[in-house]
């Protein structure tokens, strides 16, 4: 199978937590091809012919988002764009928040068997009244209504987008139906945040026998500030130590997956008392250093 991610834009920490993802990855002997679609190729030069950068940019990721300019139609685009290059592979997205504690065995084993997976069930419509505002609403506006032949009723499901696995065998089709459940959806006044990743749920859900894999890849989403600062420790220990991406992929074949929390929820009390204190204190004595002026005692 080949990997895929999907990495843009100047925020540093969304390339190196997805260079933390692939070195995770190629402990595998599953994966084939790791294919990065990204507008800083530059970033990933670490790994070498391990990684085929697929460059994009600011004007095909506009194009990508299509007539109702929805963002993340550029996820199901992605692979669209990727799995368009290597048709004779199953294709293995992850997001770059993610990665591999174990090994792709089963995973790939339920691929070859035309079985498809996301990263795990969130909550089935039928408990729709215990989820956010943005869920409750987007049901009571898409309940009981058709798209592409799918009725979304209170059996319809809700899957984590951090992963999505297609078999080569129907990923075609389910990219098609992705796309325009997707496309479909926003021309209701449905709130748009999770449309991508509910049109992936019908779509795989419909098409196929739809798995969790969150027993093998973690997904981070719920704890980023924690991950980011021990990604970015990693990284600047392999810069000091001078490892190489060999020592980096070995290093986390004995990482220990279980160091810190996937999730963890802040009170927004905590938030509201710190911004309190900030400004209660505010920060004194900045001072910048200027080179040749103002100081007397220059040498």
């Amino acid at each position: 199978m080949n990997l895929l991610l999907l990495t843009f834009g100047t925020r540093i920490e969304n390339h190196y937590q997805a260079a933390f993802s692939i070195l995770s990855f190629l402990n595998d002997e599953h994966i084939e091809t790791v294919l990065v679609v990204t507008d800083y190729p530059d970033f990933y030069r670490f790994f070498g012919n391990k990684v085929e950068c697929l460059p994009i940019d600011e004007g095909q990721l506009k194009n990508w988002q299509g007539d109702a300019q929805f963002f993340w139609r550029v996820k199901i685009k992605v692979l669209e764009f990727a799995f368009s290059r290597y048709p004779d592979r199953h294709l293995l997205y992850v997001d770059s928040d993610t990665f591999l504690a174990s090994n792709l065995t089963a995973l790939s084993f339920a691929l070859d068997c035309g079985r498809s997976l996301m990263n795990k069930k969130e909550y089935g419509f039928s408990d729709v009244k215990k989820t956010s505002n943005t869920e409750r609403e987007m049901f009571s506006v898409l309940n009981h209504k058709t798209f592409s032949n799918i009725l979304i009723d209170h059996r319809s499901e809700m899957w984590n987008a951090g992963v999505i696995a297609l078999p080569k065998t129907k990923a075609k089709e389910i990219i098609l139906l992705s796309l325009m459940l997707c496309d479909d959806i926003c021309k209701t006044n449905s709130p748009r945040r999770l449309v991508e990743q509910f049109s992936f749920s019908l779509a795989l859900n419909h098409l196929t026998e739809l798995l969790p894999c969150d027993d093998v890849i973690g997904h981070y989403w719920g704890n980023k500030s924690e991950w980011n600062q021990l990604i970015s420790q990693f990284f600047v220990e392999a810069l000091l130590k001078n490892k190489t991406r060999n020592q980096c992929v070995e290093e986390l074949k004995q990482f220990d997956w279980n160091i810190l929390p996937l999730a963890k929820k802040q009170r927004s009390t905590n938030y509201k008392l710190k911004k309190w204190i900030d400004n209660l204190f505010p920060t004194k004595g900045i001072r910048y250093f200027n080179e040749g002026k103002n100081n007397d005692n220059a040498i």
